[in-house]
C-alpha cells in the first residue's frame, strides 16, 4: 500500500488530499484564486495512483462553450499530460461535447498537486444542439480513454498481385495504405479505395488490414455496396481461399459485383462506399 513519504502529503479519511497550485500561463486575481481554492477544498481525497478532473463551471459563448475544471492526481511521480480527450455530460449522463486538447501549456504537476484550467469547446465539438447547453447547468466532465491505434502498415501481396503489378502500381498501393485512417488494435479493417464500372457490373478494390499480433486467416468477406444516394446497391459474401493476413500488414483484394445481384437500377456512382455486412 502506498505510504506518503513527506509531511505535505496528508491523508484524509484514508484518501490522499491534493494541494492546489496555479499555472504561470494563467493570470488571475486573488478573488479568482479564492474561488478555485474553495472548489478544491470541497473535493474528496483521491485513492492512490489516480488522475481526476472536476468540472467547475460551464459557460456559453458565440463560438461554443468554455469549461473551467480542476485537474488533480495522486501518482507517486510528476504528471505530464500531452493530449487528453474530454467528454462533457449533463446530470443524466448524456454526452454534450467531446474534444481532444493539447496540454503543452498546462505544464507538469508535482505529486499530489491540483491545477485549474480552461477548456474551450468549439461548435464542431458539440454533440447536441446548442440550445441544450445552458450557463451554470449541472454537468460532469470525464477523461475518455483513447484506444491505441495503429497507423503504419506494410503492404502484403500474394504471388499473383506481385507478378501483375508494376513497381509504380505497388508504390501507389503503399501510398494508399499509408493514407487510410488509423485502426484500433486487435481489429480487422476493410477499406475500399477504387471502383471500376463495367457493362456487367463493378469491380471494387479493397485493402484489408490486420492489427492483431498474429496471422489471421479469413475465409469469407461479406460486403455491402452503397451508391451516392446511400441506397444499398448490392450485398455479397466473397469466399477467400487461403487468405492469410500478417500482423501489421494490409493486403489488397479485387471483388466483383455483378449486375445480376444489383438491388437498384442505374446506381449513382459519383460517390460510393462499402461496409462489412453486419453479422
Amino acid at each position: 500500500m502506498f505510504k506518503p513519504k513527506k509531511a505535505n502529503q496528508p491523508k484524509v479519511n484514508n484518501r490522499l488530499k491534493t494541494i492546489l497550485e496555479f499555472s504561470e500561463h494563467w493570470e488571475m486575481d486573488q478573488q479568482e484564486r479564492y474561488v478555485y481554492q474553495y472548489y478544491h477544498n470541497k473535493l474528496k481525497g483521491l485513492d492512490p495512483n489516480q488522475i481526476n478532473i472536476h468540472g467547475v463551471e460551464l459557460r456559453k459563448t458565440s463560438e461554443g462553450v468554455i469549461m473551467t475544471a480542476i485537474i488533480r492526481h495522486s501518482l507517486q511521480k510528476k504528471l505530464n499530460l500531452e493530449v487528453i480527450r474530454l467528454v462533457v455530460r449533463d446530470k443524466e449522463g448524456k454526452d454534450l461535447a467531446r474534444k481532444d486538447f493539447n496540454m503543452e501549456y498546462f505544464g507538469v504537476l508535482n505529486p499530489l498537486r491540483a491545477r485549474p484550467w480552461i477548456f474551450k469547446f468549439d461548435q464542431a465539438s458539440l454533440l447536441v444542439p446548442e440550445e441544450e447547453i445552458t450557463d451554470k447547468m449541472e454537468f460532469e466532465v470525464v477523461f475518455e480513454i483513447q484506444e491505441p491505434l495503429r497507423s503504419e502498415f506494410y503492404l502484403q501481396l500474394d504471388d499473383n498481385w506481385s507478378e501483375q503489378l508494376s513497381e509504380e502500381e505497388k508504390v501507389y498501393l503503399q501510398k494508399t495504405l499509408d493514407s487510410l485512417e488509423p485502426v484500433e488494435m486487435e481489429t480487422i479493417s476493410v477499406s475500399a479505395f477504387n471502383l471500376a464500372v463495367q457493362e456487367d457490373g463493378v469491380h471494387v478494390s479493397v485493402l484489408i488490414r490486420n492489427t492483431y499480433n498474429s496471422v489471421v486467416t479469413l475465409e469469407n468477406l461479406p460486403l455491402q455496396l452503397f451508391d451516392a444516394t446511400g441506397d444499398l446497391v448490392a450485398q455479397l459474401g466473397f469466399p477467400l481461399a487461403n487468405f492469410d493476413l500478417h500482423p501489421n500488414h494490409g493486403r489488397p483484394v479485387s471483388l466483383f459485383f455483378s449486375k445480376d445481384v444489383f438491388k437498384k437500377e442505374n446506381p449513382d456512382w459519383s460517390e460510393w462506399k462499402t461496409e462489412v455486412t453486419p453479422q
